[in-house]
């Protein structure tokens, strides 16, 4: 996965705990047998004479490049990674996909795989996350045994931090589906450590993070010109993108309306309402992570990857705290980057 200009590889593993097993026969508790096993899966990888297996190295990089293909069946998927290279042109680690591409893959052998996994066990960062009805010391003694030697890594944040283009980036393209798809890109020069951080949560659900969104209401609702709309905020490269599926022939009146909900919130049009549904929404969305293992694990990297630990009463707090003049403050410095129109139809499909 990628989080910013952090490239990351994530190993997770989950076990049972044993007490709520019948009759769990071995001696050895499931979470020190799991931590075993990623143990041997990060340390012992099948090394013949050294070396990966030709035979098991070609045919991963089979499966990696027949899964990186796979991806451009996903059309929402392809408009959004086309815009994305739009909006990072001459940027090819923020351009790609966190599998890589094609080309690059092609190119790569067993030995340069081997070097890079080397200098990963021996430099990288290693964050570990454990949840679960394990203690602190149990954890520790099972992570005693992994041979990872101590290592000074640079404490670089994950921001991708970018100026601002003076044009808008536009692409357009046709293949064989049945409503176009319709991505735009902005630019909020908000990241995960700012000030404003809360304030373009808020943003992003009124303006189309949410059921509740300008952009749900507005373009798919009221307007009907479009089958979904929708709006997402990434903290860790500043920007906010939105994703729409549409019919070809209204792609202008579209923008249009998506300029305009943008408007009303740099004019803070916002009824009190609107905002107070829309932080009880987020608020929702936040506690359902409660209940999640996984997204929790995943809220435990964020806040290793940028430094920036928020407990719920705090978060709850800084939601609480936003007003209409935050989240006009935040949507004044939203500039339109960006924009990619996957056309419908056959005809000319590439």
């Amino acid at each position: 996965m990628k989080a910013g200009t952090q490239h990351i590889v994530r190993l997770t593993c989950s076990v049972v705990d044993e007490q709520y097993l019948a009759d769990y026969p071995d001696t050895t508790p499931l979470f020190e047998r799991g931590m075993a096993f990623l143990k041997a899966v990060l340390f012992e990888p099948l090394l013949p004479h050294g070396q990966f297996d030709p035979t098991t190295f070609t045919q991963q990089r089979q499966n990696l490049l027949t899964a990186i293909k796979s991806l451009d069946d996903d059309k929402q998927y392809l408009a959004n990674r086309r815009l994305q290279e739009l909006l990072f042109a001459g940027q090819p680690t923020q351009a790609m996909s966190a599998l890589g591409d094609i080309t690059t893959l092609g190119q790569l052998t067993a030995a340069d795989i081997l070097a890079t996994y080397h200098d990963m066990l021996a430099h990288d960062a290693v964050h570990v996350a454990i949840i679960g009805d394990v203690t602190a010391d149990r954890a520790q003694a099972a992570l005693a045994t992994w041979p990872l030697a101590e290592r000074s890594t640079q404490a670089e944040l994950p921001y991708y931090h970018w100026q601002p283009r003076t044009t808008v980036q536009a692409g357009d393209d046709w293949a064989p589906v049945t409503q176009a798809k319709l991505n735009l890109a902005y630019r909020v020069p908000v990241y995960r450590n700012s000030a404003d951080f809360m304030a373009t949560v808020v943003f992003n659900a009124l303006f189309g993070g949410t059921p509740l969104s300008l952009l749900f209401t507005t373009v798919r609702e009221k307007a009907s010109l479009a089958y979904y709309a929708s709006s997402s905020y990434n903290p860790y490269t500043g920007t906010i993108s939105v994703q729409t599926g549409i019919q070809a022939e209204n792609q202008q009146r579209v923008l249009a309306i998506i300029a305009d909900q943008v408007a009303v919130l740099q004019r803070g049009e916002i009824p009190g309402n609107q905002l107070a549904e829309v932080k009880a929404s987020l608020l929702n969305a936040r506690l359902t992570i409660l209940d999640s293992p996984q997204r929790l694990l995943n809220g435990r990297l964020n806040a290793q990857l940028t430094q920036v630990t928020t407990s719920l009463d705090q978060w709850r707090q800084a939601l609480a705290a936003v007003t209409v003049a935050d989240v006009q403050r935040v949507a004044q410095q939203v500039t339109l980057q960006a924009t990619y129109c996957l056309h419908g139809g056959a005809h000319n499909a590439d």
